[in-house]
């Protein structure tokens, strides 16, 4: 039987109790331990996605491209955090790849749904998913690069490190060479 810890700490952290047997048993016939390679796509634009993802280590992307091929970041997920369409099960507008070698739990729509059924707790999780979904929407549209550049760095630190430059720029909605003007500037105030 494969490991289901990660998954299961996650569900034990938010319900701040122990599972039942009855519970890990539910978690770990609902769930499906993959293992992605870094850059290998997930899903892409056009298919039916029915899957959602929670990572117990990597990092996955979701991005969008454009009708001239250039690729926009929408977000990005770490350790303990979930990725997928919201949309899951209708057909995808965005591709989801590994950055790096990544070790998901996955779960179909229909289990998901089942799953939230029997833990409450997890339905407030995922409004707080939700919410900074819209956050960052709002972030897109509203602040300038600079200032979700400071958001980044002052609430995702960790992913500065782990993640090439032109994906930070895609992120923000920039080209590397404006990130770079950023950065010098960032550079030139701490001095």
């Amino acid at each position: 039987m494969e490991n289901f810890v990660a998954i299961e700490k996650f569900y034990e952290e938010n319900l701040e109790r122990e599972l039942t047997n009855l519970e890990k048993e539910l978690i770990q016939i609902s769930f499906r331990k993959e293992v992605f390679e870094k850059k290998q796509l997930i899903f892409g634009s056009g298919e039916t996605n029915t899957r959602h993802y929670f990572i117990e280590k990597g990092l996955l992307r979701m991005y969008v491209i454009d009708s001239s091929g250039k690729e926009f970041n929408i977000l990005f997920a770490r350790e303990n955090q979930w990725i997928g369409d919201l949309a899951t099960p209708a057909e995808t507008s965005y591709f989801l790849d590994a950055v790096e070698k990544s070790v998901v739990y996955s779960i179909t729509d229909e289990n998901m749904n089942k799953l939230t059924n029997n833990f409450a707790s997890f339905v407030r999780y995922l409004k707080r998913s939700y919410i900074f979904q819209q956050k960052r929407l709002i972030s897109i549209l509203a602040k300038t690069a600079e200032e979700n550049y400071e958001d980044l760095v002052n609430n995702h630190a960790e992913l500065i490190n782990r993640l090439p430059q032109y994906h930070i720029s895609s992120y923000l909605g920039v080209t590397p060479v404006f990130l770079s003007k950023i950065l010098s500037k960032r550079a030139r105030k701490k001095d």
